[in-house]
């Protein structure tokens, strides 16, 4: 761990680091790993370094979190004040005179800059004002022109108008087919190198319909304003050509910021109810935004109620903006005058509001939310986020989100490498490519004539590349016919073997993303969908109309949101086909035994997750990994921050030694710090059962889950130790299908009515119940058994990685033990972790990837990777248990092989007994008992009085 103290650092130029809770504004008295935490944080993002914060749940991470970061930046708001410039690269080994010389300089530097800064907020701030006056004069000149105004409030006409105007907003149904044609075309689309685009610019300035065409030079001037150019601008329809080129208006300065991001709007609802905790939020100094999809901040009700997928959703909201001159598809929410969004900015800078309040803020106003959020993000100092917001670089452009010199802290980051494989692996399975090929082909059959640009070429490419796709998903499907098959490929090979080598995969991808077709298909599925249903409901007459050149829509299905989404998602996958660390996983099945029922996928499978994480770590100035387990963490760090070849790294604290920078943050800067429970270790009893009461081994490996005898042990174990824990007990299974062979052998074995002589059992399933009911209610059905008086408690079989493993606050009487039934290895049957733990044994050498791994032909560093994979759920599982300083709780293990030296290194500090005095550093570790022995230990453990401790 690097030492920020040294000596050397007397003529330093960073920021001291606070020392004491009230400089850290803390808002209670803090414990010592609390203040130790924001110590670490400080200096990380002061040393603009990359950096693993374990702290346990329960010790109070997400305030430490809060006021070690927001202390930093205040600090560094302050820092021309304090006269501290930046630290400069470099040692401290030169003259004293070059090092004041330099200090000068960058304090000059700063100074600049920040006049610059304040310069530009001026400009901005006056623009503001400017604007306000301006649209208000126009809104007193609208009303004196009106015979009869009504001289009511903005707002309230606002709210008057999107009520007024919803039906607007729908699909017309007048108008004509003419009308919606016009809007199903998409626009010219000129590629800088696609096929025949010389020919098709050399004729741009003589466009079929007769308009403008502006030199390139102009074009890319347009395209430049375009893309500042506010979504709510004027819509009116007498803009003239020179107001196009007239100068954009000021963007507003971006300050530094804080990013906070994690995994459920649940946990971002929790950080901002702690941020109104402290001084920050209560002083209203800190300006807070929390960004979400158009699902959570969508204020156009009536349109929510009609989109019933986020897909869908997010398609209609971008159809309400494609025409601004035309009132029947603007959003009434989508105001044409800046002024509303600057109030809602205004408003929703004066306090800090969670994602619910922001949304309700945005009815009031009668403003979007969704934009209204992405408009404020440049002036907050504080972005709270969810992960696949921050995690895909796509996303983060579309919102506006700029990483650069700003501080990005991750929380519940345990599963972070997963969360960034998941979220840039794509499926494509027959039946989509289908339904796409099909609706293509009825688009482009429809409008080729009225194409322009280098459409036509793109269009062709992509009905040829669905079709190369079709022909290979039916020949998978053949071939699957009375089996199952699964193949691996890359995506050279996946794109030869479909014979669409010879298609630019690279072109067609930016064709989708710029040209914007994606949105043209799916109001062309609409419009063809609403066809079909008003001609089924026209009867005889409506079927014989359908029979002309609208025959083919009725006939076939339009394809939905979601389609077109997944298609361009792969697109945008394949779209790079000499990427590193990616592969193809292939899956066909013969459903029902027919070729046409048999179902073909093409998952999209990404290895490499420094890939993805490294736009983050290249831009931000500091990167921080939090979590409440984050052991093991030496994997974590080289798959986001990859090593060369033979180099390795330090066990489990300090630097990464010896590592090749890979990023502005790499892995040689990375740290661990990690921290015990706040719990005293009296108050935690870990212990391995070896053997069940009649002396049978106990170890669940894959071959021994099917024996009825060590099954029957296992229940046996747990019916007794029912009588001797109180409270709830939660017992961990590695898969739903142990755990329902399992519960199945218990009740033919008399177990489960022994259990529940002393405790109800209650099981989680992966389906719901058989009356609908849905599995949630499991749990809400334990906790009222458990909190009821005079209850002896009950009993909860759940899942490892299941609903109930993560998230779940099992505190106090819920959890009073946490029981581990066998190891929760994952799968090497599965395709996509074979290629992962071969990729990542590709990573420490310097041959090619090794192929699909078996268990017996596991090289070291993939074993590594499938132990630590494993052991995080484990301890994420049995975090559950102790929530709080004053909690206690038993920890169990029914299998012998949490004693082994590599399995028990890995568990976490905090369940360990302290180590014996004379007995050397590590000796610590969970003992490994027989059944009765360990019976007697928990025992002894629940006689105590914890409330006198």
């Amino acid at each position: 761990m690097t030492d920020s103290s040294s000596p050397n650092t007397t003529r330093t130029s960073k920021l001291p680091t606070p020392q004491t809770a009230d400089e850290f504004s803390f808002p209670m008295t803090p414990y010592a790993i609390q203040l130790d935490f924001m110590k670490r944080l400080f200096e990380t993002i002061e040393e603009s370094k990359f950096a693993i914060f374990e702290s346990p749940t329960g010790t109070g991470k997400s305030l430490s979190i809060i006021c070690g970061a927001l202390t930093w930046l205040g600090h560094h708001k302050e820092r021309r004040k304090l006269d501290i410039p930046e630290s400069a690269p470099g040692g401290g080994d030169c003259p004293d005179w070059v090092a004041e010389f330099e200090r000068k300089q960058r304090i000059e530097r700063s100074n600049a800059e920040m006049a610059d800064g304040d310069l530009a907020q001026t400009r901005y701030k006056a623009w503001v004002a400017s604007t306000r006056r301006k649209e208000a004069a126009e809104r007193r000149g609208r009303m004196m022109g009106r015979t009869r105004g009504s001289g009511e409030d903005p707002v309230i006409e606002r709210k008057r108008r999107a009520t007024a105007d919803i039906g607007a907003n729908m699909i017309s149904e007048g108008g004509g087919d003419s009308e919606v044609d016009d809007e199903m075309i998409v626009d010219a689309y000129y590629s800088d190198t696609g096929e025949g685009s010389d020919v098709l610019r050399a004729h741009a300035s003589d466009a079929e319909d007769g308009s403008v065409r502006y030199s390139a030079e102009v074009r890319k001037l347009l395209a430049k304003r375009a893309a500042n150019k506010p979504y709510y601008d004027s819509d009116s329809e007498n803009d003239s050509e020179n107001d196009a080129l007239q100068l954009e208006p000021p963007v507003e300065p971006s300050v530094t910021k804080i990013f906070y991001a994690s995994r459920t709007h649940s946990q971002l609802q929790q950080f901002i109810s702690e941020i109104k905790r402290t001084s920050f939020g209560k002083s209203s100094k800190i300006k807070c935004v929390t960004l979400g999809s158009r699902w959570q901040l969508c204020t156009n009700d009536r349109v929510r109620s009609d989109c019933h997928s986020v897909h869908g959703l997010n398609e209609r909201c971008l159809e309400m903006q494609q025409q601004q001159g035309s009132k029947k598809t603007r959003c009434a929410f989508l105001p044409a005058q800046r002024t509303p969004m600057f109030d809602y900015k205004e408003s929703i800078g004066t306090k800090i509001m969670d994602i619910e309040e922001l949304a309700t803020e945005g009815r009031r106003l009668s403003v979007c939310a969704y934009y209204g959020t992405r408009a404020a993000v440049s002036g907050a100092q504080v972005v709270a986020l969810p992960y696949n917001m921050l995690l895909s670089q796509s996303a983060r452009e579309s919102m506006g989100v700029s990483l650069k010199d700003n501080v990005v802290i991750i929380d519940e980051a345990h599963n972070l490498v997963d969360t960034i494989l998941s979220i840039h692996s794509v499926t494509l399975d027959r039946r989509t490519v289908g339904a796409l090929s099909e609706m293509l082909q009825m688009y482009f059959t429809k409008y080729w004539r009225r194409l322009k640009g280098s459409n036509t070429i793109y269009v062709r490419q992509t009905l040829a590349l669905l079709k190369a796709l079709r022909k290979f998903m039916d020949a998978s499907a053949t071939e699957a016919l009375g089996k199952e098959s699964t193949g691996v490929l890359s995506v050279n090979e996946f794109l030869q073997r479909a014979h669409a080598d010879h298609i630019n995969v690279y072109k067609i991808d930016k064709y989708l993303r710029e040209s914007k077709i994606g949105r043209k298909l799916n109001m062309f599925a609409d419009h063809c969908r609403q066809q079909t249903h008003m001609e089924d409901g026209a009867g005889s007459r409506g079927a014989k109309r359908g029979a002309g050149n609208n025959a083919p829509v009725a006939s076939v299905g339009p394809a939905p949101a979601t389609a077109v989404a997944a298609f361009e998602s792969f697109m945008g996958c394949i779209g790079n086909p000499d990427r590193k660390g990616a592969r193809l996983v292939v899956r066909a099945s013969a459903a029902g035994g027919s070729e046409k029922e048999a179902v073909v996928e093409l998952k999209y499978l990404l290895l490499d997750p420094s890939e993805a994480f490294g736009s983050i770590c290249s831009e931000a100035r500091a990167v921080i990994l939090a979590g409440g387990t984050m052991k093991p963490a030496n994997d974590v760090v080289e798959q986001l921050l990859p090593l060369q070849a033979g180099h390795s790294t330090d066990q489990c604290a300090g630097k990464v030694g010896n590592a090749v920078a890979v990023a502005k943050l790499d892995s040689k800067n990375a740290q661990l710090f990690a921290w015990n429970h706040v719990v005293d270790s009296s108050h935690v009893c870990a212990v391995v059962v070896g053997s069940g009461p009649t002396g049978q081994p106990l170890r669940f490996a894959f071959q021994d889950q099917s024996d009825p005898a060590k099954t029957r042990e296992a229940g046996q174990a747990l019916a007794s130790m029912c009588n001797i824990i109180p409270g709830g007990i939660v017992v961990f299974f590695p898969s739903y299908s142990l755990l329902g062979r399992m519960l199945a052998e218990w009740q033919s074995a008399g177990i489960v009515q022994r259990i529940e002589r002393r405790k109800p059992l209650f099981a989680e399933s992966n389906a719901p119940g058989g009356d609908g009911e849905p599995q949630v209610n499991i749990l809400e059905k334990y906790t009222e058994q458990v909190h009821r008086p005079g209850s002896n408690g009950a009993v909860l079989l759940s899942v490892v990685g299941g609903r109930l493993s993560e998230g779940i606050n099992f505190s106090d009487n819920l959890g009073r033990a946490v029981i581990m039934v066998g190891v929760p290895f994952p799968s090497l049957a599965s395709p996509e972790l074979a290629e992962r733990l071969a990729y990542y044994e590709f990573l420490g050498s310097n041959s090619k990837p090794a192929e699909p791994l078996r268990d017996s032909s596991m090289g070291p560093r993939a074993r590594e990777l499938y132990e630590s994979l494993c052991m995080r759920a484990v301890n994420q599982s049995i975090g559950r248990a102790i929530r709080h300083r004053h909690d206690y709780a038993a920890i169990v293990f029914l299998d012998a092989r949490y004693a082994d030296a590599r399995i028990a290194s890995k568990l976490p500090a905090w369940i360990l007994p302290p180590p014996v005095v004379g007995h050397g550093v590590g000796a610590a570790s969970v003992p490994k008992l027989a059944f009765g022995p360990a019976l007697g230990q928990i025992a002894a453990f629940f006689k105590r009085d914890f409330k006198s401790v």
